[in-house]
């Protein structure tokens, strides 16, 4: 049953790419998926159950790819650029052929903004425990980790929006991965 509803799920992740999600509909989702309208029903409530599945399924599996690279990071600034790149960049490159990307970012509806904050916050966990082991310097500039990550979290997903290629992505990461260097002592 798990193997099913996460193939959904990926359905549903690719159509709301393609479409957007207003635009999407539940046979869309079914056909992409392989299965029966009927079956989608039996297993999900409706679009706004899917998009909010859809954004917390891509989160973990980010976020996951990101825990597994840290272990081979040696530094701050390596565990940065396994953030970034398994997070931001990803999303980035998933976006830019989307049906309508603003209506992705924002969750669609009020269960994709309530999934959109709740993966917001699942960010701000795992940046916090990338910049844990520099909490004295980061303390030295006024600042708690908390207040770190939840800063590189948001100047992060505003990236998604404004950055106009994958180029200006990867200056304006650059850029934000220097100030916290310099924020956390390490860039001195």
């Amino acid at each position: 049953m798990a193997d099913r509803k996460n193939q959904i799920i990926e359905a549903a992740i690719r159509t709301f790419v393609r479409f957007g999600p207003r635009k999407t509909s539940m046979v869309d989702i079914a056909t992409e998926a392989g299965v029966s309208r009927q079956t989608l029903y039996d297993l999900f409530d409706g679009k706004d159950e899917l998009v909010e599945r859809a954004v917390l399924h891509v989160t973990e599996r980010n976020l996951a790819d990101v825990r597994d690279a840290l272990p081979d990071c040696t530094d701050l600034s390596e565990r940065l650029d396994a953030y970034f790149h398994g997070t931001i960049v990803r999303s980035f490159e998933l976006l830019e052929g989307a049906g309508d990307a603003e209506e992705l970012l924002s969750g669609h509806g009020e269960a994709g903004r309530q999934a959109v904050a709740e993966s917001h916050r699942r960010h701000e966990a795992l940046v916090a425990t990338i910049l844990e082991d520099r909490e004295a310097g980061i303390a030295r500039n006024g600042l708690s980790v908390a207040a770190a990550a939840h800063f590189t979290v948001t100047t992060v997903m505003g990236f998604k929006r404004g950055a106009t290629s994958r180029e200006d992505l990867g200056r304006l990461l650059e850029s934000l991965k220097a100030a916290l260097l310099l924020l956390s002592g390490d860039g001195a």
